[in-house]
C-alpha cells in the first residue's frame, strides 16, 4: 500500500485545490456573455444557437444569436459545441457536514451552519457534477432536527456559501435508531404537547408576576430590544395559546421559539419517511400542529405505495435513491420492480429527485443528474426528470424566482455541457454561479488525476512518478533518488533470478 499524506497536509491540499477550482468566482467579470449551440432554458424549452447575457450576477437577456444585444465590454465564453443548461438544484442533502445526525432527539435550537465544512469534498463533487444550489439539512436519524441552510457549493466560509440561512426544520416520522415506530410517534406528539404547556405556563407566569419578571430581567442584564422586546399573539392553524402577546419573543427558549415558528406556519418542514406506513403519520402530525402547508415529504423505500395519500394531501415530495424499488411477490417469490418516480408522476404528485440515498450507495450513485437519468431509463418522461432536478426543487425551496431555469431576472447559474444532458458520456465543462466561473473542467486536478493519471503537485508519495516538491540537490531529492535506485536494482535482481530459474528448468527438462 502506498504512503499517503497526513490528514493535515491532505486538508491543506484540498483547500488549495478547491480555491484554484473556484477561484474564478471571486475574479470573474461583472458582465458575462455565454454562447452555446443549444440553450435549454427549462424542461421542454430550447433555443438553437443561443446567447445568455449575465450582468451583476443576474441573467438580463436570453435569446438567439443576432437577436440579443451583447455588452461590448463583457467576457465571452462558450461556443457552438456547448449545451447551456440551468444549474441543478439539490432539494435536500446532509452531505458536507461534520456529522449528519445528532444524539439529541429534539434539537430545533441547533443550526446546521455550525456543522458545514466549506472545504468538504462533497461540495467539490457537487460543483463538478453541476449542482449550483443545495438545501443542506440534518439527516433523518432524529425526532426533530436542527435548522437547515440553503447554500451554493462555493466559498471558503459558510457566509460566502449562504443563499438562505436559518431555513427549514427536519423532522422524522420514521423511527430513530433505538426507537420503535410507536415510541417515535409518541416522541413527536410529546414535543408539541410540551411546547404548548410551556407556552401556557409562561403566559400565566407573566400574568402573575409581570413586574417581578421585568426587575429580574434588568438585574441579569437581559434588557430586550427591538422585536425581541415585543410580544405577539399566536397565529397557529392547529392550536393556539391565548395571551402569548404578553410574552416578549426574546424571552422564549430557543427550542420553543423554533417550534413555535413551525406551528405558526412561519417555517418550512422536511419530514423524513422511510416507509409507506410513515406517510400518513407525517401528514397527520403536520395537520394537527398547523404546518401542513409548509411541509415537504422526503420519501424512500416503499413510499410509492402511499402515492394516493400524498397526492390527496397536495404536498410535494423529495424522492431519494434507490429510484427502483424491488420486493418479492409473496405468492410467486419473484422480484417485482417499481419505478418510484414514475409511480408518483402517474398520481400527479409534484416531486423533486435527490441524490443522497437511503442505505449504502456508491460515489457514482451520489450524482443528481445520474439519478434523474436512471428515472428516465425506468420509464419517467424526460421532461419530468429534468424538471425534478431544476424547476421543481427550486419551487419547493421557495427559490423559483431565482434558480431552476434560464430566464431574465434570475441568478446567473449556468452549466456548459459538452453533450446531451443526462447522458453518461456528457461532462460538465464549466459551471457559472451568479455570473462567475465557479468550475472549469480543464483545471480540475482531481479529475485529471483520476482520468489521466496526473498526480496533483505536492501529493505524490516518495518514489512514485509524478509531481514533487523536492528541490534538485536537496536532501529530500537525494533520498528520493537513492530509493528509486534501490527499487531499480531490486527489480533487475528479480528479473535475473527469474531468468536463472527459467534456464535451470529448461536444462532439467
Amino acid at each position: 500500500m502506498q504512503t499517503t499524506p497526513s490528514h493535515f497536509f491532505a486538508r491543506s491540499v484540498l483547500a488549495t485545490s478547491f480555491a484554484l477550482l473556484t477561484g474564478g468566482l471571486a475574479l470573474g467579470a461583472d458582465k458575462l456573455v455565454i454562447e452555446a449551440g443549444r440553450v435549454i432554458t427549462r424542461a421542454g424549452h430550447e433555443i438553437k444557437d443561443g446567447v445568455i447575457v449575465i450582468e451583476n450576477g443576474r441573467i438580463t437577456k436570453v435569446g438567439k444569436q443576432g437577436e440579443v444585444d451583447k455588452p461590448w465590454d463583457a467576457t465571452v465564453i462558450g461556443g457552438p459545441s456547448f449545451v447551456a443548461f440551468p444549474g441543478f438544484v439539490e432539494a435536500q442533502t446532509s452531505r458536507g457536514l461534520d456529522r449528519p445526525n445528532e444524539n439529541i432527539d429534539v434539537a430545533p435550537f441547533l443550526d446546521i451552519r455550525d456543522s458545514i465544512d466549506p472545504i468538504n469534498f462533497a461540495y467539490e463533487d457537487y460543483l463538478r457534477h453541476g449542482v449550483t444550489t443545495l438545501n443542506v439539512q440534518q439527516g433523518g436519524n432524529c425526532v426533530i432536527g436542527g435548522r437547515g441552510m440553503i447554500v451554493r457549493p462555493v466559498g471558503m466560509t459558510v457566509d460566502e456559501m449562504a443563499v438562505r440561512p436559518d431555513y427549514a426544520l427536519k423532522l422524522s416520522a420514521s423511527p430513530k435508531t433505538g426507537k420503535s415506530a410507536a415510541t417515535q410517534s409518541m416522541a413527536l406528539r410529546r414535543a408539541f404537547d410540551e411546547l404548548k404547556k410551556r407556552l401556557e405556563k409562561q403566559v400565566q407566569d407573566k400574568k402573575d408576576g409581570k413586574a417581578r419578571d421585568k426587575r429580574e430581567a434588568m438585574f441579569q442584564g437581559r434588557e430586550l430590544e427591538g422585536e425581541k422586546a415585543k410580544g405577539r399573539a399566536m397565529d397557529g392553524k392547529g392550536w393556539r395559546v391565548d395571551g402569548l402577546e404578553l410574552v416578549p419573543r426574546g424571552e422564549l427558549d430557543e427550542k420553543d421559539l423554533q417550534l413555535l415558528e413551525l406551528v405558526e406556519g412561519k417555517r418550512d418542514a422536511f419530514v423524513w419517511c422511510a416507509a409507506a406506513m410513515d406517510v400518513r403519520k407525517a401528514l397527520d402530525l403536520a395537520k394537527q400542529n398547523g404546518f401542513l402547508e409548509r411541509t415537504t415529504l422526503v420519501l424512500a423505500g416503499d413510499c410509492w405505495k402511499a402515492a394516493d395519500v400524498v397526492a390527496a394531501s397536495g404536498r410535494p415530495a423529495i424522492l431519494v435513491p434507490p429510484m427502483l424499488h424491488v420486493e418479492l411477490d409473496p405468492l410467486t417469490g419473484k422480484e417485482v420492480e417499481t419505478s418510484v418516480p414514475k409511480a408518483f408522476a402517474e398520481k400527479g404528485v409534484k416531486f423533486a429527485i435527490a441524490s443522497e440515498g437511503f442505505g449504502p450507495t456508491t460515489p457514482s450513485q451520489q450524482v443528481l443528474w445520474y439519478q434523474a437519468a436512471l428515472a428516465v431509463g425506468q420509464g419517467l418522461p424526460r421532461d419530468k426528470a429534468i424538471a425534478a432536478i431544476t424547476t421543481v426543487p427550486a419551487e419547493i425551496l421557495g427559490l423559483a424566482d431565482r434558480v431552476g431555469s434560464l430566464e431574465a431576472g434570475k441568478d446567473g447559474n449556468v452549466l456548459l455541457l459538452d453533450g446531451e444532458p443526462l447522458s453518461i458520456r456528457t461532462h460538465v465543462e464549466f459551471v457559472i454561479i451568479e455570473g462567475k466561473t465557479a468550475y472549469d473542467r480543464s483545471k480540475d486536478i482531481r479529475a485529471k488525476h483520476l482520468l489521466e493519471g496526473q498526480e496533483p503537485r505536492g501529493t505524490s508519495p516518495a518514489g512514485v512518478d509524478g509531481a514533487s516538491d523536492a528541490k534538485p540537490g536537496s536532501k529530500q531529492d537525494a533520498l528520493k533518488k537513492d530509493e528509486a535506485a534501490e527499487k531499480k536494482a531490486a527489480e533487475e535482481q528479480r528479473k535475473a533470478d527469474e531468468k536463472k530459474h527459467y534456464e535451470s528448468s529448461e536444462e532439467r527438462g
